[in-house]
């Protein structure tokens, strides 16, 4: 195969920045706390990359981020 693939020469040339990484499923306490005596947990997105690359798009710039979600649960 020669050339870029389908689709990504139009991205390649219309991002400021291309963070590559995982993102992360980050378990959240109800309420403060021991760990053992938190009654329950709310969950979120965290990750550098990806947490950089949105940081950078809410400043104005075309950023993009590359990873791969997993094939569990959260994935």
């Amino acid at each position: 195969m020669s050339g870029p693939a389908a689709g990504t020469a139009h991205a390649a040339t219309s991002t400021d920045v291309v963070c590559l990484g995982e993102s992360m499923v980050t378990f959240l306490p109800s309420q403060p706390g021991r760990l053992a005596d938190v009654p329950s947990f709310g969950r979120g997105i965290g990750g550098a990359e990806s947490n950089v690359a949105c940081a950078l798009a809410a400043a104005g710039h075309r950023a993009a981020w590359v990873g791969r979600v997993g094939a569990d649960g959260f994935g």
